[in-house]
């Protein structure tokens, strides 16, 4: 019974100094990431890059080395910490916890090398690493990243023809954005904003087309195509040509395409377009001298004929003044709120062919300006 009970006692003191030598310890890290080539001192922080933190360097190493160029790095579920910089390119990553058999300070304290992965899409995948000591986080981290694709902040300005203003209208603007290389065949990146008037759109691409032209400090200037298009339910307003010296202003085709070559950080861009359906102008003015007269309006369509219903109204008297002197035969309100849909007239605005009726007569034809609000006659 006595050799029994030594025999278990002697294999729980064994199992005990292969288990039970060893500390546990918790640390962390945090520090900078700035851009390599800012000319800001300090240089410009970088945001939103993911850090990854790993206590093996063979998996740091592993994840970095199955990361192909100009794809979205997808790190394996080995790393221990991640976390994301700040707008000033600042990050922690706290509560790193290690074991060691032997500490270099005992089981008070300890460092270990923590192994690290820099992540962001105009920068690539960077490797680096940092000693970190236990409980404490220090800003152990800095780091400088040098961009491998350029940035260019497309400045877009969309007009209405007519007016040569701004639009008002919400247009939802695409930029298809080349991301190929001579050596890497990858999809082009699709940009999209809805604007109304003018915005702004940050798009990205790579810096080099080459490793020649990396060395020689020329940079990429790619072709993007753009296509806009009114974000609205019922179109009221399409993308046109602007071509006053052929005074061409066509609506666009449903496929087109605008081309344009980046060559700088920042592009003005001018799209324009014009209304499908555009506003009858408000029509007022005199018709003879008797009031209570009904006068109608009507417009032609597309085939020339008056089909288009643009109001009736009634002739009245007008005072004038003070003394009591009154006009008669006055009249108001026609076209007032009646809309014609046109996507075919090539002018900066359309032209709308109007005649007024009376008792079931023409009195008159009149040509009307879609830009021009309101009208005033003598029938």
């Amino acid at each position: 019974m006595k050799k029994t009970f030594f025999t278990t006692l002697s294999l729980l003191v064994i199992l005990n100094f292969f288990t039970g030598c060893y500390s546990v310890f918790n640390g962390g890290t945090g520090g900078l990431i700035v851009d390599a080539e800012s000319t800001s001192s300090p240089k410009r922080g970088i945001a939103n890059v993911d850090i990854y933190a790993y206590t093996s360097e063979s998996d740091r190493d592993s994840d970095f080395e199955d990361w192909q160029e100009n794809t979205v790095f997808s790190p394996s579920t080995s790393y221990y910490g991640h976390t994301s910089t700040d707008a000033e390119g600042s990050f922690v990553i706290s509560n790193i916890v290690w074991k060691e058999s032997s500490p270099d300070f005992g089981k008070d304290a300890d460092y270990t090398t923590i192994y690290l992965l820099y992540y962001h899409e105009n920068y690539g995948l960077t490797k680096d690493q940092t000693v970190i000591t236990s409980d404490s986080t220090s800003d152990t981290v800095y780091a400088e990243l040098t961009a491998i694709k350029k940035t260019t902040a497309l400045n877009i300005s969309i007009y209405d023809v007519a007016t040569s203003n701004l639009t008002s209208n919400n247009v939802l603007v695409k930029v298809s954005v080349p991301q190929n290389t001579d050596t890497i065949d990858a999809p082009a990146k699709v940009y999209e904003q809805i604007i109304a008037g003018n915005g702004s759109i940050n798009i990205s691409y790579p810096r080099w087309k080459n490793a020649d032209d990396k060395a020689a400090g020329k940079e990429n200037t790619p072709e993007v195509s753009l296509t806009y298009s009114q974000s609205a339910d019922t179109i009221t307003w399409k993308a046109c040509a602007n071509n006053e010296a052929a005074g061409d202003y066509a609506f666009l085709t449903d496929n087109f395409r605008i081309n344009k070559t980046i060559q700088n950080t920042s592009y003005n861009i001018s799209l324009y377009g014009k209304a499908t359906r555009v506003a009858v102008p408000t029509v007022s003015g005199t018709y003879g001298t008797n009031d209570g007269v009904i006068l109608s309006m009507k417009a032609s369509d597309s085939s020339g004929n008056f089909t288009i219903d643009c109001g009736e109204t009634t002739t009245y008297a007008q005072t004038i003044g003070t003394s009591g002197t009154q006009t008669h035969g006055n009249f108001s309100g026609l076209g007032s709120g009646f809309y014609i849909d046109d996507a075919a007239y090539t002018g900066k605005y359309k032209e709308i062919q109007v005649k007024f009726i009376s008792s079931g007569s023409d009195i008159s034809q009149k040509t009307l300006r879609s830009d021009i609000a309101s009208y005033n006659f003598t029938l």
